[in-house]
């Protein structure tokens, strides 16, 4: 645990180091409350004592309105060497959380840090366990789903099971294609006329001519 004491005393500075090396602390300390503020987040102190006496021209109660002003949460126990009549209200008023007197009681101091060392470890311990998983309401189904969820079996699997798709239409009946026409020449049945015949003239008898010089017909 680090401790922070802002004192100008060095004989209380002594004592606090000596009781803290008991439980393996370490003791950052300051004379003065300006000094303290503008360490403050680089030291960050799990605790802080705080003399109201100081150096400075800030008191002690001035540098712990300023750090809860701050927003700094850490506990402060305010010291005074003048325990009179109303100054533990005030060091609470301004923000401790708890007040020693001087001298410093040794006992009490060893108890002191003790119980702030067992709040440190409890809130670091805190800071590092996991977060219990949320539990996931499962909503409750409204009366229209449980009847619909009470359908018979034979309805719920016809409803489920997809509808048979549509036939595809019949093409439509190719137009008739009548067979062709042969177009073989038909022979004609009757006998080839026969070519006209050779003129008469040719078919008469040629003339010869005898010895004597007269023609006689051939028959």
């Amino acid at each position: 645990m680090r401790i922070l004491y802002v004192e100008d005393n060095p004989a209380n500075i002594s004592l606090l180091q000596r009781v803290a090396r008991m439980g393996g602390h370490e003791v950052l300390y300051y004379n003065e409350g300006e000094k303290a503020l503008e360490n403050f987040a680089k030291d960050n102190p799990d605790l802080i004592l705080m003399d109201l006496q100081l150096a400075g021209k800030m008191g002690g109660l001035d540098v712990v309105r300023k750090l809860r002003s701050d927003g700094v949460e850490k506990p402060i126990v305010a010291v005074t060497a003048y325990a009179m009549m109303g100054d533990k209200d005030r060091c609470l008023e301004a923000g401790c959380d708890a007040y020693l007197s001087k001298p410093l009681p040794v006992a009490e101091l060893v108890e002191m840090v003790s119980m702030y060392q067992e709040k440190v470890n409890a809130a670091a311990a805190a800071a590092i366990a996991p977060a219990p998983a949320a539990e996931t309401a499962v909503p409750e189904a409204s009366p229209a789903e449980a009847a619909s969820s009470e359908k018979p079996a034979a309805e719920v699997s016809s409803a489920a099971s997809p509808e048979p798709a549509a036939k595809p239409a019949e093409s439509a009946a190719p137009a008739e294609v009548s067979p062709p026409v042969k177009t073989e020449t038909i022979a004609s049945s009757a006998p080839q006329e026969l070519a006209a015949p050779k003129s008469t003239a040719a078919l008469e008898p040629v003339p010869v001519t005898n010895q004597n010089g007269h023609k006689t017909p051939v028959r």
